[in-house]
């Protein structure tokens, strides 16, 4: 027998909070869930009393240089990448409700006013169903689970569209979605006769990262006239900053602020 597994004399039962200390921590501390169109109700942010003001925790909407990272809504909400814009509008209105309310029991009577805004309270009480939607919550800012395709290659996609959107550097530049050829998700005309194609491979291990970069120019000289780039996007690495393979490819991860230092080089070449 395992030495470190409890058998079941030694394992310890669920703790049982008091039901005065339930009640008191469904006054102060509540959950909220989100309905997105054609979607499942899931939990999205967490509010509590603190004074005389209601404080408004959620990890799902994540923006760094106006430029918001879909992936941890998509965590949570796997079907509802269409329905994003419609989320940020929703924590919008509820940033504004938390902020006229003194308690969450008036952020909970305003979502039941305006069920248009598809937001429900419930009341967090230590119960495992509570637990676990807290914690769906956290994993999903967290990004532990893996995206599966197509949803990985959309949500870099969308980060490429808003970095492009907001950075005065690739102003102009057109975008052209190629996300069922392969494994290349856009290219990028950054003139007549210069472009950047956005490649993303998965479960690539450190080992074939240089060879995945020569194999990727050798492509890009052997079938492309022209001055024509390769953005190689590995998504399931972690990557300290953009790494420029050769005078046509850059490798780099993720994570927003790399695309866009990868993006902007690739620009002045």
């Amino acid at each position: 027998m395992d030495p470190h597994i409890d058998t079941p004399q030694q394992q310890q039962p669920a703790i049982k909070w008091p039901e005065a200390r339930q009640r008191h921590l469904g006054h102060h501390l509540k959950l909220v869930q989100y309905l997105p169109s054609g979607g499942e109700p899931r939990v999205c942010a967490a509010i509590w009393r603190k004074g005389n003001y209601v404080h408004l925790a959620s990890p799902l909407m994540k923006t760094r240089g106006g430029v918001r990272d879909p992936r941890p809504y998509v965590q949570q909400f796997p079907e509802g990448l269409a329905s994003i814009d419609a989320f940020e509008e929703t924590m919008t209105w509820l940033d504004a409700a938390c902020y006229a309310a003194a308690d969450p029991r008036e952020v909970e009577a305003a979502c039941q006013q305006h069920p248009e805004w598809q937001l429900r309270c419930i009341r967090y009480d230590g119960s495992d169903t509570t637990l676990l939607s807290l914690a769906g919550l956290i994993r999903a800012f967290k990004g532990t689970d893996p995206l599966p395709e197509p949803i990985m290659s959309n949500c870099l996609l969308e980060l490429i569209k808003q970095i492009l959107k907001n950075e005065l550097e690739l102003a102009g530049v057109q975008i052209d979605s190629t996300l069922h050829e392969g494994d290349d998700v856009a290219t990028l005309d950054f003139s007549y006769d210069r472009q950047v194609l956005v490649t993303v491979r998965r479960n690539i291990v450190s080992t074939d990262v240089v060879r995945l970069g020569l194999l990727a120019h050798y492509q890009m000289t052997d079938k492309h006239k022209g001055l024509k780039q390769c953005l190689l996007v590995l998504p399931d690495m972690t990557i300290e900053r953009p790494m420029p393979m050769t005078s046509r490819v850059v490798i780099t991860d993720m994570d927003p602020e790399h695309l866009r230092e990868s993006l902007v080089l690739m620009a002045k070449r």
